[in-house]
């Protein structure tokens, strides 16, 4: 019979592509497995290279930690007087002074009448001990009409000395995930508490898809989002991204994505965070996907772009040896990840969109002042405004520090600058290592491409397989073998 004969030749392709199935999984995991001997040389020479960086980065905390206590100990100030207001009148000008705590993220001006933003590079008024008021930076033009108290500096670290970390920075594509790797993408994103949307601030085209059922993960600020949150909706909104370095495209008003999510934010997550970092969120593929049995445990997206999204972040322990390509990095800017379409970098900026600014961020050292806002004798907290005619006489000077605080500091300051040095000085032999790794990762490159091409593969014969077992459904169906038989 004819529906028996095509029912038969219908079998036999499909265990022949089973058989094939099973040789092309075989196959990957034994690609996988020759990975394993380039993954142990490049965690160890990584390992060897984080270790050197993290003991230079760990001594710039010891200095931090050192005037830090002579802070504690009064000796030095936090605080400041800053102009939040200003009122002409007929006889005697009205300054409103807040006093303010030193911050390196910035300071929130939203309800002065001084122009400027909150964030790193916010214009604010800083009162100085002497009257003059100094407004850093200088972005704004308020008050050019009082001549003799504009000192416009272009640097909003007053207050503070700070050394730029060191880090590796990894360069992370599709292609290079283990098997069954469910990262999509990373991306800086804000939301609100009680609020289910997460702003996603990059534009949108820039290199990460999201889609509904896709998880987000709140890496590092956990309360945000303390279990899974999945998006429920997607939608597009206008957005001011100034505050992210490099974000290139039009980032003054540029669209990017809004998540629906089936969660509400328990905490919140700013752009940037009081500190000056970034909330990292991490788009996931929804684990279901990858608990196929099976025939189809391996399988990929045939259309899946082995480049894009690329990720770019700084290595931690937990990440080591991850990546396609790894570079030491001094830059100071303080994002940590971001994800984007490399294709784009072949197109001029002004078309098409700059690579995302990645680093280790930067320490800083509260320095202080040696005198504390004052309100008549009373030395001011923190928050506390008055309103003054005279910007002389509002601070008080503080007793000098104890020998033993200052000794503190200074030897701080001299291993920091010992290991640093040292640290230059190896530079020869830290570009070896890191072109060491570099070349085992290209090696590593090549299997790792070859997986994720028989992936794609295994995908077209699953797909083969699936219309096969439906045309046996369709032709053991009395309807179609009585036509056929």
């Amino acid at each position: 019979m004819l529906s028996t004969e095509l029912v038969k030749r219908a079998q036999e392709d499909i265990d022949f592509k089973a058989m094939n199935i099973e040789k092309l999984q075989d196959q990957i995991v034994e690609f996988d497995d020759q990975k394993s001997l380039y993954d142990e040389g490049i965690v160890k020479i990584e390992t060897t290279l984080l270790n050197r960086l993290d003991d230079v980065n760990k001594s710039f905390d010891a200095v931090s930690e050192a005037y830090d206590a002579a802070i504690a100990s009064t000796c030095k100030s936090d605080l400041f007087w800053r102009i939040v207001d200003f009122t002409e009148t007929s006889e005697e000008d009205e300054y409103t002074l807040e006093c303010t705590r030193l911050n390196p993220g910035g300071y929130s001006l939203t309800d002065t009448n001084i122009a400027g933003n909150s964030g790193i590079g916010s214009t604010v008024a800083y009162l100085g001990v002497t009257g003059i008021v100094t407004y850093y930076p200088a972005s704004q033009t308020y008050g050019n009409e009082n001549e003799e108290i504009n000192d416009f500096v272009n640097n909003p670290y007053f207050g503070f000395d700070r050394r730029n970390r060191y880090g590796l920075k990894i360069y992370s594509e599709p292609y290079d995930k283990d098997i069954g790797d469910t990262l999509i993408g990373e991306f800086i994103g804000t939301c609100s508490v009680g609020s289910t949307e997460v702003t996603v601030m990059q534009p949108v085209g820039s290199g990460l898809t999201f889609g509904v059922g896709q998880i987000i993960v709140s890496a590092g600020k956990t309360a945000i989002f303390p279990n899974n949150a999945k998006i429920v909706g997607i939608g597009t909104a206008l957005k001011d991204i100034r505050s992210i370095p490099s974000t290139g495209i039009g980032s003054t008003a540029v669209t990017v994505n809004i998540l629906s999510m089936d969660t509400v934010c328990g905490a919140p997550a700013s752009a940037p965070e009081s500190d000056g970092s970034f909330v990292e969120f991490r788009a996931l593929d929804d684990p279901i996907a990858f608990r196929f049995g099976g025939r189809k445990r391996y399988d990929i997206p045939f259309n899946q772009d082995p480049f894009t999204p690329q990720t770019i972040s700084i290595a931690n322990t937990s990440t080591l040896g991850t990546g396609v390509s790894v570079y030491i990095e001094n830059s100071g800017v303080n994002v940590k990840f971001a994800s984007w379409d490399a294709s784009l970098k072949f197109i001029p900026p002004e078309f098409g969109a700059v690579e995302p600014q990645v680093g280790a961020g930067q320490a800083f050292y509260r320095v202080g002042f040696g005198h504390a806002p004052v309100d008549g004798l009373t030395k001011a907290s923190e928050g506390d405004r008055i309103t003054v005619t005279d910007l002389t006489g509002n601070y008080t000077s503080l007793s000098n520090c104890s020998s033993d605080i200052e000794n503190q500091i200074t030897n701080a300051l001299g291993i920091s600058s010992t290991k640093e040095t040292a640290l230059t000085a190896q530079n020869s032999q830290n570009t070896i290592l890191a072109n060491s790794a570099q070349a085992l990762r290209a090696e590593r490159n090549r299997i790792q491409l070859g997986i994720f091409g028989v992936r794609k593969v295994l995908t077209t014969i699953n797909e083969e397989m699936d219309e096969l077992e439906s045309l046996q459904v369709l032709i053991n169906d009395t309807t179609v073998s009585d036509v056929v038989q």
